[in-house]
């Protein structure tokens, strides 16, 4: 890269002129854009929910968690869901990503994609190999059309990875969900 175009930007957005393109670099270019910048994740790591101490409570504990009506009709087991229960320090987040997608996807595109096939939130369980406790034990994690993507399966097989979900994984990752499947091409199902 050009140093001498990245101190010349860096100048004109108010930034310091190192020639080094890194956060607050960024900052002020989408500030002197009016580009709103997300916050940075709060969210705990795996280990720090597994300890217990986390803002998602102990695992089985539901007394942290509260059913949602989700934005768009989701069936489980091709029955339909009044409500989905989850825990309740993400259920805003849920609520929210529901909406966005119904909105940018529209119900008969999401019925095609099958985006409403909703496999399962809180468990009280642990993880399939058995060593820990799954993610769904505190009502943070949610799994869709499990059948068709399945853990195992990866690109090519599961159909979520299809260019087509793109827009939904966006949703569901801007409001703080992570991806296994995105990140390691198995578990498409799990949010």
């Amino acid at each position: 890269m050009n140093k001498d175009l990245i101190k010349a930007v860096q100048t004109k957005v108010g930034a310091t002129p190192d020639g080094i393109i890194g956060d607050k670099t960024l900052a002020a270019i989408a500030k002197a854009l009016g580009v709103e910048t997300p916050a940075p994740s709060t969210l705990p790591t795996q280990a720090e929910v597994r300890s217990g101490k986390s803002i998602y409570g102990r695992a089985g504990d539901e007394t942290n968690l509260v059913n949602i009506t989700p934005a768009y009709q989701l069936y489980y087991d091709g029955k339909a869901v009044k409500t989905i229960r989850v825990n309740k320090a993400i259920s805003a987040r849920v609520e929210k990503a529901l909406a966005e997608i119904l909105e940018a996807y529209g119900p008969e595109k999401i019925h095609a994609l099958g985006l409403d096939r909703y496999s399962g939130s809180y468990n009280n369980r642990t993880t399939t190999s058995g060593k820990s406790m799954s993610m769904h034990a505190w009502g943070i994690a949610l799994d869709f059309d499990a059948e068709r993507n399945a853990y195992s399966m990866g690109k090519g097989v599961a159909t979520l990875p299809r260019p087509e979900c793109n827009k939904w994984w966006d949703m569901w990752e801007q409001n703080g969900a992570i991806s296994l499947g995105r990140h390691a091409n198995k578990d498409w199902m799990h949010l």
